[in-house]
């Protein structure tokens, strides 16, 4: 059922990110990271908008087949590469580029009875510790790789850096120091940076950058560590109409637990949104909401499907519409108050409610 909050989605403000994203790194190929449903933007939509991008990136084999039978004919990578005998002979049939990171994928690699045509990028761990193989493996995974591949298969290396969002921690550094000793001779590729590491490791850009949360116009560096400015614009808001004006006494308690009691007389406005439409629970009190041209703050506790803000002062109607982040309100502001990240927000609402798309 059609809920009252929905999403914009700014394609134009995607490919101005994403133009962005090319000035910083403009020394590589960009692997748009589309997986989770695109941040919860739209995997098929983001796709067909982003025609800059070079390549995607999905986290599973059976994503970028939902791109493949849409039409989307650009490379396409899944990142968590095949987990078994059909994930494998779906990559080599849709020419999809898969990432190796366990032995258990070279053994189903080794039950096809010819070698395949199959692009693959080998993760190696050079410190996250989540996917990837050991650097004291590589070089023997490389060698088997090349006798179970076809000829023309094309191979490129991988890590993923597990603090870049961190200027001042040496993890990074000691990462990249990892990485380039264990593929030293090599020629193949390479792709290490995330969003983070675009804009704040230059030296990780390499053949290929992989941005996430940049394409979606937040910043992931802490804004304390932020130097130059980068100018990323909110791909999406998130809306919800107003329902409900009300006056209320000095000390009426508002919501469940009458958690928040009136210091004055207020005008008490009701928003038809909740955390069934990914807005966090955890909001009680704050932040702000943008009503009309003013910001409103929220009064008690978020429930199911309905915020109270206090209206006093401010002008507006039944019917108008609120934006709860997007351009006015930062989604890193609301993350930070919800005590989460940027990204779940994203993808909760973005996966909760209507999307309405902007040219």
């Amino acid at each position: 059922m059609k809920r009252a909050a929905f999403a914009r989605i700014n394609l134009a403000h995607l490919n101005h990110n994403l133009a962005t994203i090319r000035k910083v790194a403009n020394q590589s190929k960009i692997m748009a990271v589309v997986k989770a449903n695109a941040y919860g933007h739209g995997m098929l939509e983001v796709c067909q908008s982003l025609d800059g991008a070079d390549a995607f990136a999905v986290a599973y084999v059976n994503e970028a087949m939902e791109l493949r039978e849409n039409g989307i004919r650009k490379p396409i990578v899944a990142l968590q590469g095949f987990s078994d005998s059909e994930d494998l002979q779906n990559a080599i049939a849709q020419n999809i580029d898969v990432v190796i990171h366990h032995e258990e994928q070279l053994k189903i690699l080794k039950t096809l009875s010819t070698t395949a045509k199959l692009d693959v990028l080998i993760k190696i761990d050079t410190g996250m510790h989540r996917l990837g193989f050991a650097v004291e493996e590589f070089q023997n995974v490389l060698k088997q790789l090349q006798s179970l591949l076809h000829e023309s298969s094309k191979i490129k290396l991988m890590t993923h850096l597990a603090c870049a969002d961190e200027i001042n921690n040496f993890a990074t550094t000691q990462q990249l120091e990892q990485f380039d000793l264990v593929v030293k001779n090599n020629t193949f590729e390479q792709t290490i940076a995330n969003s983070a590491a675009i804009l704040a490791w230059p030296g990780s850009h390499r053949d290929w950058v992989r941005p996430g949360l940049t394409l979606y116009g937040v910043n992931p560096i802490e804004p304390t560590y932020r130097t130059d400015p980068v100018d990323l614009r909110a791909v999406m808001s998130l809306h919800a109409p107003l329902i409900s004006i009300k006056n209320c006494k000095k000390g009426e308690k508002i919501g469940y637990g009458g958690d928040f009691s009136c210091p004055e007389d207020m005008l008490i406005g009701i928003i038809a949104v909740g955390y069934a439409d990914g807005y966090p629970r955890h909001l009680c009190n704050r932040p702000n909401v943008l009503i009309g041209a003013q910001l409103a703050p929220i009064v008690g506790r978020v429930s199911m499907d309905m915020i109270a803000i206090d209206l006093t002062g401010v002008e507006t109607h039944i019917g108008a519409i609120a934006e709860l982040w997007g351009e006015s309100v930062s989604v890193e502001e609301v993350a930070k108050h919800a005590e989460t990240i940027s990204y779940e927000l994203l993808c909760a609402a973005g996966n909760a409610v209507e999307k309405k798309y902007i040219l």
